[in-house]
């Protein structure tokens, strides 16, 4: 008699399963939005093709460009100063029972203050330009950041901290060998909800007080009511916010499927 061995279901299939929907409705969102278009027949409101043909024409402009250069390197030094000083924050205070108790509502308190009402401090201390717009996109992102690593790092098996209490294990070690691996499912999602609102706070730096940048741009087609502009650029900005969250999403299923 023969003994049948169930099988588990491809990995390429059950990453299908939770591609295809999101690409489905970003597709239907699109054909509305053509749809839409045709159906107003309107000089102010541009179809996709139009949008892209402008962001397109955009492209070849020096000065966008650099716009574009700016709004990524900007967004890269942010979006890493979040994820070194929240994660290593949110990692040792988490740990930490008595700071983990005291600080925990505090700093939830402040995390729903809308960001954007504290911006002029930062006008004011560190002026305008790119510093104080990394700087306020930084603040954006590092409280979620920090946030999801304490709750994280809170929830790390207390046995196994007092087994490697009872083992005399360094903290360099103990971090390695016990709270790390347990908390990379953990890191990835932080990294991947703190990435948005990075980008987001940095948009809104650049259009308050930038002279440049992809959020100076947005604002500036905004005031002469280009739409094809607006729409071009608000594409642009959703493809460039698209493919880390998609890599940190994919890498996120990952590790938790090998977890299980």
């Amino acid at each position: 008699m023969t003994q049948t061995v169930p099988t588990t279901k491809p990995s390429s299939d059950r990453l299908r399963a939770r591609v295809l929907p999101p690409v489905v409705l970003l597709v239907a969102l699109v054909a509305a939005w053509w749809i839409g278009a045709d159906i107003l027949d309107s000089a102010v409101f541009p179809t996709p093709a139009e949008s892209i043909s402008t962001l397109g024409a955009e492209l070849t402009d020096n000065g966008f460009r650099a716009s574009v250069g700016s709004t990524v390197l900007n967004l890269a030094i942010a979006y890493s100063l979040v994820v070194a000083v929240g994660g290593v924050l949110g990692v040792l205070i988490g740990l930490n029972a008595f700071w983990s108790r005291t600080l925990s509502p505090l700093i939830f308190s402040l995390n729903s203050v809308p960001k954007i009402v504290l911006y002029p401090i930062f006008l004011l201390f560190l002026g305008l330009g790119a510093l104080s717009q990394v700087s306020f996109a930084f603040f954006q992102g590092l409280l979620p950041m920090f946030l999801i690593m304490l709750e994280g790092s809170a929830g790390v098996n207390r046995l196994h901290l007092k087994l490697a209490a009872s083992l005399q294990m360094s903290y360099p070690a103990l971090l390695r060998k016990i709270v790390v691996p347990q908390l990379v499912p953990t890191v990835l999602t932080a990294m991947r909800v703190s990435f948005g609102l990075t980008f987001v706070g940095l948009i809104l730096a650049e259009m308050f007080s930038g002279t440049t940048g992809l959020g100076y741009e947005l604002l500036r087609n905004v005031t002469q009511v280009r739409m094809a502009n607006i729409l071009g650029e608000v594409l642009l900005i959703t493809v460039i916010a698209l493919i880390p969250t998609v890599a940190l999403k994919y890498f996120e299923l990952r590790v938790k499927a090998r977890a299980h």
